[in-house]
């Protein structure tokens, strides 16, 4: 007898199961960002798009959870792990209740946007994605969320080539009305490692020509997104996760595309570096604000200065934390870690930084002992790079349902048959 945390068994259909599984990834990883080009399309008010989406999502968790706890037998067990999130996950709820409903403390956005993001994706999200132990149920999420993705970075390359006024925020493109160039730049990181995934079959399914070629148009898309958007937590995930996904190709996937792909991206870079040397390498005129790469931009003196802030915050309450946000800049402090222990105190802020280290190490196990699942490792490592750039916990529900799946799934104890290498 298996010895899941949670054991679905009998009625439910293994494929209801994945479609329901799936869309709630999808939903959780990039239906913001997907549903945040309506707006503009609509040239309505934003809110009318992403306050009802993020109902949605709650509605779509609910019900994912509903026909779990739907199934014939259920078998929840108690572990290490669960304890750590549950004494999180309490901690700051009620350290972000009492900071906006008991004292009213000013946070430096509307509470009920930051109640909705918390109560109605991230925590919901972690929870239903704990919960779901098989892996492999994700597995339509990849393709769907790689044409969402990538459908939306095309828009932004059509926008950021031809649009006269063009929104420019901290140094580098904006997508649309909604997204941050932080977002942006995100986007286009998750939209090349899937694209780069399927179209080099790491995975080793199967799938149709046109589907390759939409991952290859994909993953070029999401590598301009990532210069455009001049943002430096896309650019470090992006140099250090895209390498990991082609050397995964020329082991485990089709070696012909990698080399291939790699002889065109050494074509590219040479042209391009030709391009910007007869041109003065001005980076301004063909990705936004180049100077926002460097340690000389303003916003890298503000995000130390914030670092610091929170970590004396930290300091002068290390039992129960501070403010959900750091006091001088009513903001999140653009470093996971420290805004847990800012938010949350000592024991708090450990056993967030505990969860963190746990996944890490299962995400590097599921990459090496499920490689055709390892876009999700891959993934989390990419929202975990970022949040420690930027993204507050209390509305980064794509690191929470990461972070939830890598804690959660049942990893083989052996390689499956026929990844030998």
């Amino acid at each position: 007898m298996s010895t899941y945390p949670l054991q679905v068994q009998g009625r439910l259909d293994s494929s209801r199961l994945a479609w329901i599984a799936s869309v709630a990834l999808t939903g959780s990883l990039a239906g913001v960002i997907i549903v945040s080009y309506i707006p503009g399309a609509l040239g309505v008010d934003s809110r009318l798009a992403t306050v009802p989406f993020r109902g949605l999502m709650l509605i779509i968790l609910l019900y994912t959870s509903y026909r779990w706890l739907d199934a014939s037998q259920l078998r929840i067990g108690i572990s290490v792990t669960s304890l750590l999130a549950v004494f999180f996950w309490t901690a700051y709820c009620v350290k972000f209740l009492v900071d906006a409903a008991l004292l009213q403390i000013p946070l430096g956005r509307p509470p009920w946007d930051m109640t909705l993001y918390l109560f109605g994706m991230c925590l919901p999200a972690f929870i239903v994605f704990y919960l779901i132990k098989d892996v492999s149920l994700y597995r339509k999420a990849l393709i769907w969320t790689m044409l969402g993705l990538g459908a939306c970075c095309l828009v932004s390359m059509f926008r950021t080539q031809t649009a006269q006024d063009v929104a420019i925020h901290g140094g580098g493109y904006d997508a649309n009305e909604v997204l941050s160039h932080i977002s942006y730049g995100h986007m286009g990181v998750t939209s090349a490692i899937l694209g780069l995934f399927v179209l080099l079959r790491i995975d080793r399914i199967r799938r149709p020509w046109y589907l390759r070629l939409l991952g290859a148009g994909a993953a070029c898309a999401g590598g301009f997104t990532i210069l455009a958007s001049a943002s430096r937590g896309a650019l470090v995930a992006g140099i250090l996760l895209i390498p990991v996904v082609v050397y995964m190709g020329l082991r485990r996937g089709s070696k012909f595309l990698s080399i291939a792909m790699l002889v065109v991206f050494s074509g590219v870079l040479s042209v391009t570096a030709t391009y910007l040397d007869q041109n003065g390498m001005n980076l301004d005129r063909q990705f936004g604000y180049a100077t926002a790469f460097t340690i000389t931009n303003l916003s890298v003196y503000n995000r130390d200065t914030m670092y610091r802030d929170a970590w004396h915050e930290y300091m002068d309450h290390p039992w129960a934390g501070d403010l959900i946000v750091e006091r001088n800049s009513l903001s999140y402090p653009h470093n996971a870690i420290i805004e847990a222990f800012m938010a949350t105190g000592t024991f708090g802020g450990a056993a967030f930084a505990l969860l963190v280290l746990i996944a890490i190490r299962r995400a590097f196990r599921l990459i090496k002992r499920n490689p055709a699942m390892a876009w999700i490792s891959l993934c989390f490592f990419q929202q975990l790079i970022g949040a420690m750039f930027s993204g507050g916990l209390y509305s980064n529900a794509p690191l929470w349902g990461m972070m939830a799946i890598i804690l959660g799934v049942e990893i083989p104890r052996v390689r499956p048959e026929g990844w030998a290498r």
